[in-house]
């Protein structure tokens, strides 16, 4: 089943429905995991969960709000909440698509990486500041895009769970277990924690870096401790570009190193950086780059000797 294809599928099982949340129905009872929809609802709902879970935004966006701290979802994140979590979620965007995973009683997010075999330095590090984080805020949010390996194989696990094909309830489990070390490693997030009221250029870097396709200055400002024009004109004088040319450079770089992958459209690239409008894109990329989206494709299959003849 395509992506298009799963997508239109899920979306149809939200139609003429009622309630926030409907459960995917399997043939198999014995899944280690089983998953749900939320649906489109403009209030928070609240929801206590005794067992620990996934939720993934295939497309559109969410939010999530855990002990009064507020997780923002767009397409292609991935959001751990762990065991015994109280949680409320708003999904106010029509085209929003939320699957989340529901792990067996026994299951445990934080289980999963305390029996991990970390033998390296970096791989010490990444399991205790994934720990802290995980046990600080009882979640754990990747930001993650819709094209990232780890996004292309929870579609997968969702396939193979709507066709309820041979040992997808285990080979499910143990992807959704690399899933969840792959984008630790490749977020490889810092060590030094960000403070809300201190402002570092490496950390409006890490944060862009964090929420370049759903990012405002508002949410910014608020994350940083500081007041959205007081912010805007601190960011513009110490370091000499503005807020906005700050998420534009990140998306710019984002969208070129997408337009070197021959499998992913256009169409993917404009979404998953975070861009509503294909005009907007398109003037924008040419004034970065100097040359169309086409153009720069182009120079870089050729570079990279792609021929798709």
């Amino acid at each position: 089943m395509a992506t298009a294809t799963l997508k239109n599928y899920l979306s149809s099982l939200m139609q003429n429905t009622q309630g926030t949340e409907i459960e995917i129905r399997t043939e198999n009872l014995l899944l280690p995991y089983s998953l749900y929809l939320e649906t489109v609802h403009y209030d928070f709902t609240e929801y206590q969960s005794s067992t620990s879970q996934l939720i993934y935004c295939f497309a559109g966006k969410c939010e999530v709000e855990i002990n009064n701290k507020t997780f923002y979802l767009t397409a292609g994140n991935i959001l751990l909440i762990e065991k015994d979590t109280d949680y409320i979620i708003k999904v106010s965007d029509k085209n929003a698509i939320i699957v989340k995973f529901k792990l067996k009683s026994n299951f445990s997010w934080q289980k999963q990486v305390e029996q991990l075999d970390a033998n390296t330095p970096t791989e010490q590090r990444l399991s205790t500041l994934f720990l802290k984080k995980l046990n600080q805020d009882s979640a754990f949010l990747f930001t993650t895009t819709s094209v990232t390996w780890g996004s292309q194989n929870l579609k997968g696990i969702i396939q193979d769970y709507l066709n309820n094909v041979a040992f997808n309830g285990t080979i499910g489990l143990e992807l959704l277990k690399i899933i969840i070390l792959r984008n630790l490693r490749e977020q490889n997030f810092k060590a030094n924690e960000v403070k809300e009221s201190t402002f570092k250029d490496e950390a409006l870097d890490q944060y862009i870096d964090q929420h370049y396709n759903d990012i405002s200055l508002a949410q910014a400002a608020k994350y940083f401790g500081f007041n959205r024009n007081y912010f805007s004109t601190m960011v513009k004088e110490k370091t000499g570009k503005s807020f906005v040319e700050h998420v534009d450079e990140r998306r710019m770089k984002e969208a070129r190193r997408l337009l070197a992958k021959p499998n992913v459209s256009l169409k993917e690239i404009i979404e998953t950086i975070g861009y509503s409008s294909k005009s907007f894109f398109y003037k924008k990329f040419k004034h970065y780059y100097g040359m169309t989206p086409a153009e720069m494709r182009k120079r870089l299959f050729r570079e990279a000797h792609i021929n798709l003849k």
